[in-house]
């Protein structure tokens, strides 16, 4: 698939996380005027045995619900729809061959919890995150959530955007980009 058509794929499942990814991937998807497909996985493994004698959990959401409730959260209405069932990382590497980027929410939950002394705050990505980011034949982009601040918007500096007419050229150093000219930025 030539990159200009190759969509961007995003991993979906109801998290504060999976949310800011598919806002994420929305912009992106925009910004290079490609398809998204939003991919909810659901994972047989976390349920319980349906012979283990409990009763069927009825908290559990309904796949197809979870990813349409977050596409009109997200506003990325246009998006593909895709819910599958297995194991999320495979699937997700699956449904990435060929894409533009593969977008996770990162799995902030995990270092908000004790860990042991070498991973003290937990580890940095989740399993499904740390699998995608070691098997992907595509760019993997990690979202985190938002950070929520107390402080008022106004005592926020605004973003200096610096061109390379106004900094001078560092001596010994090389450029990372060839292109003379700013790069645009498709997000804020």
């Amino acid at each position: 698939m030539p990159q200009g058509s190759a969509p961007v794929v995003v991993g979906v499942d109801g998290s504060e996380a999976a949310r800011a990814a598919l806002r994420w991937a929305a912009e992106e998807a925009a910004a290079h005027h490609v398809p998204l497909i939003a991919v909810y996985v659901s994972d047989p493994r976390s349920r319980r045995a349906p012979y283990a004698g409990a009763p069927p959990d009825a908290d559990e959401p309904d796949p197809a619900a979870t990813l349409e409730r977050e596409i009109v959260r997200s506003g990325a209405i246009h998006a593909v729809r895709a819910v599958e069932v297995g194991v999320p990382a495979e699937l997700l590497l699956r449904r990435a061959i060929g894409a533009r980027v593969l977008v996770l929410g990162h799995a902030d939950h995990r270092r908000r919890h004790d860990g042991d002394a070498q991973f003290p705050r937990g580890p940095a990505l989740g399993s499904i995150a740390r699998a995608c980011v070691a098997r992907a034949a595509c760019p993997v982009v990690v979202v985190p959530i938002p950070a929520r601040s107390t402080a008022s918007a106004a005592t926020v500096p605004a973003p200096r955007c610096t061109s390379t007419a106004q900094s001078p050229a560092l001596v010994g150093g090389r450029a990372i980009y060839p292109r003379q000219q700013p790069v645009p930025v498709a997000h804020r």
